[in-house]
């Protein structure tokens, strides 16, 4: 959570000072706190069956943080390049060690965008963005040991996979220079290959599996601030 905090910092001093070389609103840049409400998260509860069969029927909030920047070839029509990054750090506490699941994701996508402009300070767009997602589970257990000493488990997996958000949110114009952006909801898809794992069975063994391919249906809810 620290890094995500530092990453918007940076954002917020580094868009303003790039914005001020321009007189006009050709261009603008958006960062802002994000939360994905994704699919398919492993099963902390059971760090042997991690990777279960209900694996795509569970949904989780990761928090994060989302940025773009949008070049408009008209008053209305533009382009847009658009990152997000979420996690999420899930644990349980046993009686004789811990089981843990953290969960990365990185968006990286571009697109059309169209912004509704008008004399109100209220400026509604849409948006239509394909690219990639990056997923990355990082899984743990840990184990006392009677006597003393500890027994540790670890393994991570990744895959990057074809993405895309469509979706749109409203801008309150606050002057020339900065707008807030109340809200931008996505439909956030990733479609998922198939893929062979290698995770931690029973008694500590390490047995492989496979996850056939399916569609990640993520939501992408970001509120923050426009240069």
């Amino acid at each position: 959570m620290r890094k995500m905090f530092f990453v918007i910092a940076f954002l917020m001093a580094v868009f303003p000072m790039a914005m001020a070389q321009s007189n006009d609103r050709k261009g603008e840049f958006f960062v802002g706190y994000s939360n994905l409400q994704a699919e398919g998260i492993p099963d902390r509860n059971d760090p042997s069956n991690t990777f279960s069969n209900d694996f795509f029927d569970r949904r989780k909030g990761l928090h994060g943080v989302n940025a773009s920047g949008a070049v408009y070839f008209t008053s209305v029509l533009g382009l847009k390049g658009d990152f997000s990054y979420h996690r999420n750090e899930d644990g349980t506490d046993l009686i004789n060690g811990r089981d843990s699941i953290n969960t990365n994701v990185f968006y990286f996508m571009g697109g059309p965008v169209l912004k509704f402009r008008n004399a109100s300070r209220i400026e509604p767009f849409v948006h239509a963005l394909a690219g990639g997602a990056h997923t990355r589970f990082e899984v743990e257990s840990r184990r006392d040991v009677i006597g003393g000493g500890t027994t540790r488990t670890s393994f991570d997996v990744g895959s990057t996979d074809f993405a895309a958000a469509i979706g749109g949110g409203i801008d309150f114009r606050l002057g020339d220079r900065f707008s807030i952006r109340a809200i931008q909801v996505d439909y956030a898809p990733v479609f998922l290959r198939d893929r062979s794992l290698n995770v931690l069975g029973a008694a500590g063994a390490i047995q492989p599996i496979t996850l056939e391919g399916q569609r990640q249906d993520n939501i992408r809810i970001s509120v923050g601030i426009v240069f």
